[in-house]
């Protein structure tokens, strides 16, 4: 008793790799569009407040630093592949 040919497994293996890209190239889409839609995420520093308070005055506040004052940052994806 023989097992598959060569040609069989060689066909089966490439229709699994071109089942992995396909599935790969639609997640990726998937996820771009959901950059285009939502590009920004609330700052992590400010809690998107884009206020800081003092440690040692608690009525003085001064802007975030890292997100300027506006309470967003770009998501680590939008900023990789250059979504605006």
């Amino acid at each position: 008793m023989t097992g598959p040919s060569i040609l069989t497994t060689l066909a089966t293996i490439a229709l699994c790799l071109t089942a992995v890209a396909v599935t790969a190239l639609i997640l990726l889409a998937s996820y771009r569009a959901s950059l285009k839609r939502h590009p920004y995420t609330d700052c992590r520093r400010c809690k998107g407040t884009g206020e800081r308070r003092s440690r040692l005055f608690a009525n003085s506040f001064g802007y975030c630093p890292d997100c300027t004052g506006t309470g967003n940052k770009p998501r680590l994806g939008a900023r990789l592949l250059n979504v605006r």
